[in-house]
C-alpha cells in the first residue's frame, strides 16, 4: 500500500508581510509544519503499524525552506520525500496549488492508493487544497475525518465526529482523506530519528518534471486575487468584578459594555 500525505510550511501568523499584490512575503519568516497536516503524517503513520508493506510519501509545494517540513515528515516515519520547488509556482491560490500537487502525485507516485491532507492551513483556513486535489485527480474525498478506523488497498473506513453525530464511511480506494488535529500527544522525536531523514533526504522537483505550463501554476495559474489584507486590530480591556451581582450592575448600567 501507498500512501501519499500532502504538508505545508505555514508562516507565523503573529508577523505577517504581504507583497505589493496581495500574497504572503514567506522569506525570512519563522516557518512551521502546518499542524493538521503533522495529523495527516500521524494518521499515515497509524496505517502503517497496523499493516505491512505499506509506503508513505510526503509531499510539499514551496521554497527552499520549506525542506525542513518534508525532513520532518522524514524524521517522523514517512519513507519518501518530495519537494515541489519553482519560481513558477509563488503566488498560487488553492486551485493553483492542487493543481500542481495533482500533477505531481500522478507524475511521481502513480502508485498511490490513498492521498490525505490536512483539513485546513492556519495561514489560509480555505479548507480547499485537499479537495482540489481530489477534483484533479477525479477522485472521491471526505473531509472532517478524526480517524482513519483502517485502510488498506482496498478501502479506507474513516470516523467523523460532527456536532449532529458520528459519520462512518467505508470509500473504495484510492480517495482523498483531509483530517482535523487529534486530542492524543504526537510523540516527539529524537536525534536518530533526525538522522534517518538526513539519510533518506528530499527530492525537489521544478516545473519541468511535472508537465504543467507556467500559465496553469503561480500568480498567473490563480483566479483568486486578494484585493485587500490586514491585520487585525484587537482594543479590548478587562475589568475584574468581585461577585455576580456587581457583574449583573455594571452589565445593565454600561448596555452590556463592561470592558469600557
Amino acid at each position: 500500500m501507498h500512501i501519499v500525505v500532502c504538508i505545508k510550511q505555514v508562516a507565523d501568523t503573529n508577523n505577517v508581510r504581504w507583497s505589493k499584490e496581495n500574497n504572503l512575503l514567506r522569506e525570512g519568516m519563522l516557518s512551521i509544519l502546518n499542524p493538521c497536516d503533522d495529523w495527516a503524517i500521524e494518521r499515515a503513520l497509524e496505517i502503517k503499524k497496523k499493516h505491512k508493506n505499506v509506503e508513505i510519501t510526503a509531499i510539499s509545494m514551496g521554497p527552499n525552506q520549506a525542506k525542513s517540513v518534508v525532513e520532518y515528515a522524514l524524521a517522523r516515519g514517512c519513507d519518501r520525500g518530495i519537494l515541489l520547488c519553482d519560481k513558477a509556482f509563488a503566488g498560487s491560490d488553492t486551485l493553483s496549488t492542487g493543481r500542481i500537487l495533482s500533477a505531481a502525485i500522478k507524475k511521481i507516485v502513480p502508485d498511490f492508493d490513498l492521498i490525505i491532507c490536512g483539513q485546513y492551513a492556519q495561514d489560509g483556513d480555505t479548507a480547499q487544497t485537499g479537495p482540489t486535489i481530489a477534483g484533479f485527480l477525479k477522485l472521491p474525498v471526505i473531509s472532517l475525518v478524526d480517524e482513519v478506523i483502517n485502510s488498506d488497498n482496498q478501502i479506507s473506513i474513516l470516523k467523523q465526529s460532527l456536532a449532529e453525530g458520528i459519520n462512518i464511511f467505508e470509500v473504495k480506494n484510492p480517495c482523498v482523506v483531509c483530517v482535523i488535529k487529534g486530542k492524543e500527544a504526537i510523540k516527539p522525536l529524537c536525534v536518530t530519528d533526525y538522522v534517518r531523514a538526513q539519510d533518506l533526504g528530499v527530492e525537489i522537483f521544478g516545473i519541468q518534471k511535472l508537465d504543467l505550463e507556467p500559465s496553469q501554476t503561480g500568480i498567473l495559474g490563480s483566479p483568486t486575487f486578494v484585493s485587500k489584507a490586514f491585520k487585525a486590530q484587537h482594543n479590548r480591556s478587562a475589568k475584574i468584578v468581585e461577585n455576580a451581582q456587581e457583574f449583573l450592575r455594571k452589565v445593565i448600567t454600561s448596555g452590556g459594555k463592561i470592558g469600557k
